[in-house]
């Protein structure tokens, strides 16, 4: 499996995962190996490491899709959810290691726009898309 694409992305732990207490949910990690969809492995700033699910392991979507949203949907938004998804698509496009974890952090705060910034990481679908461009 060739996952490297997603080696390095920083990530955050699902924050309302439902199975066992896990002391590591809702914290911010990098995604140091993808393996598959039970066993992806995440460092966390102490040093730490531990193994996730896909489905568990959450990253910012694309900086346009944010954008689209706030643009088609923002007018129905709270105030305060609107603020957060415009702070994280600012965040975004400053593109650093440290703004992309402030704005994961934002989205951590806000579980009201969870759903619209985050998305699971999908190892298998990055393969396929790799071996689609390499033939």
């Amino acid at each position: 499996m060739d996952n490297k694409n997603l080696t390095g992305t920083i990530v955050l732990v699902q924050p309302d995962m439902e199975n066992g207490t896990d002391e590591k949910r809702g914290h911010i990690g990098v995604l140091t190996l993808p393996f598959s969809r039970n066993e992806n492995y995440v460092r966390f700033p102490e040093g730490n490491e531990a193994f996730y699910p896909a489905h568990q392991v959450l990253m910012l979507k694309d900086k346009q899709e944010v954008i689209n949203d706030l643009t088609n949907n923002g007018s129905s938004m709270s105030i305060d959810d609107f603020k957060a998804m415009y702070k994280i698509m600012l965040l975004q496009d400053r593109g650093t290691s440290q703004s992309l974890y402030s704005a994961l952090a934002i989205a951590n705060d806000h579980p009201g726009v969870q759903e619209r910034v985050l998305e699971p990481i999908s190892p298998a679908q990055k393969m396929e898309l790799v071996q689609t461009y390499g033939r």
